[in-house]
Protein backbone atom coordinates (compact mmCIF):
# COMPACT_ATOMS: atom_id res chain seq x y z
CA UNK A 1 0.00 0.00 0.00
CA UNK A 2 1.18 3.42 -0.63
CA UNK A 3 1.63 6.10 1.86
CA UNK A 4 0.35 9.20 1.76
CA UNK A 5 1.84 12.11 2.88
CA UNK A 6 0.52 15.62 3.55
CA UNK A 7 0.12 18.36 0.44
CA UNK A 8 3.11 20.58 1.23
CA UNK A 9 1.58 24.36 0.89
CA UNK A 10 2.90 26.18 -1.96
CA UNK A 11 4.66 28.64 -1.70
CA UNK A 12 1.20 30.87 -3.07
CA UNK A 13 -1.11 29.75 -0.69
CA UNK A 14 1.35 30.27 1.99
CA UNK A 15 1.11 34.20 0.76
CA UNK A 16 -2.44 34.12 0.92
CA UNK A 17 -2.92 33.12 4.08
CA UNK A 18 -0.45 35.73 5.35
CA UNK A 19 -1.84 38.22 3.40
CA UNK A 20 -5.36 36.89 5.40
CA UNK A 21 -3.40 37.44 8.24
CA UNK A 22 -1.96 40.51 7.95
CA UNK A 23 -5.63 42.03 6.84
CA UNK A 24 -7.23 40.45 9.58
CA UNK A 25 -4.30 41.79 12.21
CA UNK A 26 -4.71 45.65 9.99
CA UNK A 27 -8.53 45.47 10.51
CA UNK A 28 -7.92 44.81 14.45
CA UNK A 29 -5.53 47.36 14.71
CA UNK A 30 -8.05 49.83 12.95
CA UNK A 31 -10.70 48.83 15.27
CA UNK A 32 -8.59 49.23 17.94
CA UNK A 33 -7.47 52.77 17.08
CA UNK A 34 -10.96 53.84 16.26
CA UNK A 35 -11.89 52.50 19.74
CA UNK A 36 -8.38 54.48 21.36
CA UNK A 37 -9.31 57.60 19.29
CA UNK A 38 -13.26 57.44 20.94
CA UNK A 39 -11.80 56.89 24.33
CA UNK A 40 -9.06 59.42 23.40
CA UNK A 41 -11.83 62.19 23.01
CA UNK A 42 -14.06 61.24 25.41
CA UNK A 43 -11.72 61.94 27.73
CA UNK A 44 -10.40 65.42 26.36
CA UNK A 45 -13.71 65.97 26.28
CA UNK A 46 -14.27 65.12 30.25
CA UNK A 47 -11.31 66.92 31.17
CA UNK A 48 -12.59 70.25 28.98
CA UNK A 49 -16.04 70.30 30.76
CA UNK A 50 -14.78 69.18 33.99
CA UNK A 51 -11.74 71.90 33.52
CA UNK A 52 -15.07 74.38 32.62
CA UNK A 53 -17.16 73.99 35.31
CA UNK A 54 -14.16 74.71 37.64
CA UNK A 55 -13.25 77.63 35.98
CA UNK A 56 -16.90 78.70 36.52
CA UNK A 57 -17.29 77.54 40.08
CA UNK A 58 -13.82 80.00 40.64
CA UNK A 59 -15.57 82.82 38.53
CA UNK A 60 -18.86 82.45 40.89
CA UNK A 61 -17.01 82.81 44.38
CA UNK A 62 -14.61 85.48 43.35
CA UNK A 63 -17.69 87.80 41.46
CA UNK A 64 -19.68 86.90 45.41
CA UNK A 65 -16.80 88.37 47.19
CA UNK A 66 -16.21 90.92 45.23
CA UNK A 67 -19.44 92.27 43.61
CA UNK A 68 -20.88 94.64 46.71
CA UNK A 69 -17.35 96.05 46.31
CA UNK A 70 -15.83 94.65 49.72
CA UNK A 71 -14.00 92.03 51.31
CA UNK A 72 -15.57 89.44 52.91
CA UNK A 73 -19.09 90.06 52.34
CA UNK A 74 -20.37 87.32 54.24
CA UNK A 75 -23.62 87.53 56.51
CA UNK A 76 -23.05 89.04 59.90
CA UNK A 77 -25.17 89.86 62.45
CA UNK A 78 -25.54 93.84 62.31
CA UNK A 79 -23.78 95.61 65.57
CA UNK A 80 -25.10 98.88 67.21
CA UNK A 81 -22.24 101.22 66.31
CA UNK A 82 -19.93 101.98 69.23
CA UNK A 83 -20.65 105.65 70.27
CA UNK A 84 -17.49 108.02 70.16
CA UNK A 85 -15.51 109.41 72.38
CA UNK A 86 -15.42 113.41 72.41
CA UNK A 87 -13.86 116.12 74.53
CA UNK A 88 -17.22 117.76 73.97
CA UNK A 89 -19.83 117.79 76.73
CA UNK A 90 -22.92 115.66 76.00
CA UNK A 91 -26.13 116.74 77.16
CA UNK A 92 -27.11 113.43 79.10
CA UNK A 93 -31.19 113.25 80.17
CA UNK A 94 -31.73 111.06 82.84
CA UNK A 95 -35.29 109.94 83.93
CA UNK A 96 -35.92 110.25 87.05
CA UNK A 97 -35.80 107.20 89.73
CA UNK A 98 -38.02 107.29 92.60
CA UNK A 99 -35.77 105.71 95.53
CA UNK A 100 -37.39 103.94 98.44
CA UNK A 101 -37.04 106.42 101.97
CA UNK A 102 -35.69 105.06 104.44
CA UNK A 103 -37.23 105.59 108.80
CA UNK A 104 -35.10 106.94 110.51
CA UNK A 105 -33.57 104.73 113.10
CA UNK A 106 -34.95 105.09 116.70
CA UNK A 107 -31.82 105.42 119.12
CA UNK A 108 -32.26 103.34 121.97
CA UNK A 109 -32.37 106.65 124.43
CA UNK A 110 -32.77 109.88 123.55
CA UNK A 111 -33.23 113.84 126.11
CA UNK A 112 -34.69 116.39 125.47
CA UNK A 113 -32.32 118.55 127.64
CA UNK A 114 -32.46 122.08 129.50
CA UNK A 115 -36.57 121.42 129.10
CA UNK A 116 -38.29 123.87 131.94
CA UNK A 117 -40.33 122.16 134.36
CA UNK A 118 -43.68 123.46 136.92
CA UNK A 119 -46.07 121.97 138.60
CA UNK A 120 -49.90 122.99 137.03
CA UNK A 121 -50.10 124.15 141.07
CA UNK A 122 -46.27 126.16 141.46
CA UNK A 123 -47.65 127.06 144.99
CA UNK A 124 -49.54 123.97 146.10
CA UNK A 125 -52.75 125.74 145.62
CA UNK A 126 -54.57 122.53 143.87
CA UNK A 127 -58.31 124.95 143.80
CA UNK A 128 -60.63 124.03 141.01
CA UNK A 129 -59.02 126.26 138.52
CA UNK A 130 -55.26 124.60 139.37
CA UNK A 131 -56.86 121.47 139.23
CA UNK A 132 -57.83 121.56 135.65
CA UNK A 133 -55.28 123.16 134.36
CA UNK A 134 -52.65 120.36 133.35
CA UNK A 135 -53.16 121.28 129.69
CA UNK A 136 -52.20 125.12 129.70
CA UNK A 137 -49.43 124.10 132.18
CA UNK A 138 -47.66 121.25 129.86
CA UNK A 139 -48.52 124.21 126.95
CA UNK A 140 -46.93 127.02 128.93
CA UNK A 141 -43.47 124.25 129.66
CA UNK A 142 -43.46 123.70 125.84
CA UNK A 143 -43.48 127.21 124.97
CA UNK A 144 -40.80 128.58 127.50
CA UNK A 145 -38.58 125.64 125.86
CA UNK A 146 -39.40 126.52 122.28
CA UNK A 147 -38.45 130.10 123.15
CA UNK A 148 -35.34 129.40 125.31
CA UNK A 149 -36.78 130.76 128.38
CA UNK A 150 -36.43 130.39 131.91
CA UNK A 151 -39.51 129.65 133.99
CA UNK A 152 -39.95 129.95 137.55
CA UNK A 153 -42.97 129.47 139.68
CA UNK A 154 -44.01 133.18 139.39
CA UNK A 155 -44.36 133.34 136.14
CA UNK A 156 -45.63 129.88 135.76
CA UNK A 157 -48.49 131.27 138.18
CA UNK A 158 -48.53 134.42 136.14
CA UNK A 159 -49.15 132.40 132.68
CA UNK A 160 -51.55 129.55 134.10
CA UNK A 161 -53.87 132.91 135.26
CA UNK A 162 -53.53 134.82 131.92
CA UNK A 163 -54.67 131.83 129.95
CA UNK A 164 -57.44 130.74 131.79
CA UNK A 165 -58.75 134.28 131.95
CA UNK A 166 -58.30 134.49 128.15
CA UNK A 167 -60.04 130.88 127.57
CA UNK A 168 -63.05 132.04 130.01
CA UNK A 169 -63.19 135.27 127.83
CA UNK A 170 -63.30 133.42 123.93
CA UNK A 171 -64.22 129.99 125.32
CA UNK A 172 -66.46 130.52 128.20
CA UNK A 173 -64.35 128.09 129.96
CA UNK A 174 -61.28 126.12 130.08
CA UNK A 175 -61.95 122.77 131.44
CA UNK A 176 -61.11 119.47 129.91
CA UNK A 177 -59.52 120.56 126.50
CA UNK A 178 -59.04 117.97 123.66
CA UNK A 179 -55.68 117.82 121.78
CA UNK A 180 -57.45 119.61 119.01
CA UNK A 181 -58.61 122.78 121.25
CA UNK A 182 -55.29 122.66 123.03
CA UNK A 183 -53.47 123.47 119.63
CA UNK A 184 -55.72 125.92 119.08
CA UNK A 185 -54.72 127.57 122.19
CA UNK A 186 -51.14 127.51 121.45
CA UNK A 187 -51.96 129.53 118.10
CA UNK A 188 -54.39 132.01 119.97
CA UNK A 189 -52.44 132.58 122.59
CA UNK A 190 -48.69 132.20 122.08
CA UNK A 191 -48.98 132.70 118.20
CA UNK A 192 -47.28 129.29 117.56
CA UNK A 193 -47.33 127.90 114.38
CA UNK A 194 -45.10 125.08 113.64
CA UNK A 195 -46.98 122.18 115.43
CA UNK A 196 -48.66 118.98 114.08
CA UNK A 197 -51.28 116.83 115.59
CA UNK A 198 -50.87 113.08 114.82
CA UNK A 199 -53.62 110.56 115.36
CA UNK A 200 -53.77 106.41 115.89
CA UNK A 201 -50.10 106.59 116.61
CA UNK A 202 -47.75 104.67 118.13
CA UNK A 203 -44.96 104.44 120.93
CA UNK A 204 -42.83 104.52 118.44
CA UNK A 205 -44.03 107.36 116.38
CA UNK A 206 -43.65 109.31 119.90
CA UNK A 207 -40.23 108.02 120.32
CA UNK A 208 -39.06 109.13 116.29
CA UNK A 209 -40.33 112.91 117.30
CA UNK A 210 -38.82 113.14 120.43
CA UNK A 211 -35.22 111.19 119.25
CA UNK A 212 -35.60 114.56 116.47
CA UNK A 213 -35.74 116.96 119.18
CA UNK A 214 -39.42 117.60 119.18
CA UNK A 215 -41.64 118.23 122.74
CA UNK A 216 -44.44 115.83 122.02
CA UNK A 217 -47.98 116.87 124.55
CA UNK A 218 -49.98 113.08 124.63
CA UNK A 219 -53.81 113.43 126.22
CA UNK A 220 -54.53 110.57 128.76
CA UNK A 221 -56.88 108.98 130.79
CA UNK A 222 -55.16 110.06 134.14
CA UNK A 223 -56.01 107.43 136.19
CA UNK A 224 -54.35 104.62 133.83
CA UNK A 225 -51.01 105.93 134.51
CA UNK A 226 -50.88 104.75 138.20
CA UNK A 227 -48.84 107.99 139.37
CA UNK A 228 -48.16 107.29 143.15
CA UNK A 229 -47.94 111.06 143.58
CA UNK A 230 -51.65 112.10 142.12
CA UNK A 231 -54.21 112.75 144.91
CA UNK A 232 -56.68 109.95 145.23
CA UNK A 233 -57.93 108.51 142.77
CA UNK A 234 -56.20 110.72 140.32
CA UNK A 235 -57.23 112.86 137.65
CA UNK A 236 -60.22 111.44 135.09
CA UNK A 237 -58.29 113.33 132.14
CA UNK A 238 -54.96 114.50 132.33
CA UNK A 239 -51.80 115.85 129.87
CA UNK A 240 -48.12 115.27 129.59
CA UNK A 241 -45.19 116.20 127.88
CA UNK A 242 -42.97 113.56 126.28
CA UNK A 243 -39.07 114.50 126.25
CA UNK A 244 -37.03 111.44 126.29
CA UNK A 245 -36.98 107.55 126.43
CA UNK A 246 -34.31 105.19 127.66
CA UNK A 247 -35.39 101.76 126.47
CA UNK A 248 -38.55 101.45 127.23
CA UNK A 249 -38.99 104.15 129.60
CA UNK A 250 -40.87 107.11 128.90
CA UNK A 251 -39.48 110.25 130.27
CA UNK A 252 -41.90 113.15 130.78
CA UNK A 253 -42.75 116.27 132.12
CA UNK A 254 -46.04 115.97 134.14
CA UNK A 255 -47.12 119.00 135.79
CA UNK A 256 -49.70 116.95 137.91
CA UNK A 257 -47.12 116.41 141.07
CA UNK A 258 -44.42 118.65 142.28
CA UNK A 259 -42.25 115.56 141.35
CA UNK A 260 -43.16 115.37 138.19
CA UNK A 261 -39.47 116.68 136.82
CA UNK A 262 -38.08 113.98 134.16
CA UNK A 263 -40.78 111.36 135.44
CA UNK A 264 -40.63 107.75 134.06
CA UNK A 265 -43.45 106.22 133.33
CA UNK A 266 -42.98 102.98 131.69
CA UNK A 267 -43.85 102.77 127.81
CA UNK A 268 -46.76 100.18 127.98
CA UNK A 269 -48.11 102.01 130.63
CA UNK A 270 -47.93 105.23 129.32
CA UNK A 271 -49.14 103.86 125.92
CA UNK A 272 -52.21 102.44 127.24
CA UNK A 273 -52.90 105.98 128.59
CA UNK A 274 -53.17 107.98 126.18
CA UNK A 275 -57.07 108.24 125.63
CA UNK A 276 -58.50 111.67 123.87
CA UNK A 277 -60.77 113.82 126.17
CA UNK A 278 -64.39 112.75 124.32
CA UNK A 279 -66.58 114.79 126.62
CA UNK A 280 -67.28 112.15 129.27
CA UNK A 281 -65.53 110.04 132.06
CA UNK A 282 -67.50 107.37 131.76
CA UNK A 283 -66.14 106.76 127.94
CA UNK A 284 -62.80 108.48 128.40
CA UNK A 285 -60.90 105.12 127.20
CA UNK A 286 -62.68 105.37 124.14
CA UNK A 287 -60.79 108.38 123.09
CA UNK A 288 -58.28 107.77 119.89
CA UNK A 289 -54.55 108.04 120.73
CA UNK A 290 -53.05 111.00 119.08
CA UNK A 291 -50.20 113.47 120.12
CA UNK A 292 -49.44 117.20 119.29
CA UNK A 293 -45.93 117.70 118.12
CA UNK A 294 -43.85 120.76 118.37
CA UNK A 295 -41.01 122.36 116.65
CA UNK A 296 -38.66 125.32 117.15
CA UNK A 297 -39.40 127.86 115.13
Amino acid sequence: MKTRYPRPLDDRALNTDQSYQKISLMSRLCRLSKICYTLNMNKKLYILIFSLAIVLAIGFCVNLKYSSGGVNNQITPTLEPSPLITDQPTNIVFSPTTLPTTEPQIPNSYLIENFPFQSQAPFANWDQLHDEACEEASLILTYYYINGKMLNADEMENQIQKMVQWEIENWGGHKDLTIEKTSNLAKSFYGLSNFEIKNNITIDDIKKEVSAGHPVIVPTAGRLLGNPNFRSPGPVYHMVVVIGFSGNTMIVQDVGTRNGNHYQYNEKILYNAIHDWVGSADNIETGQKTMLIFQKN
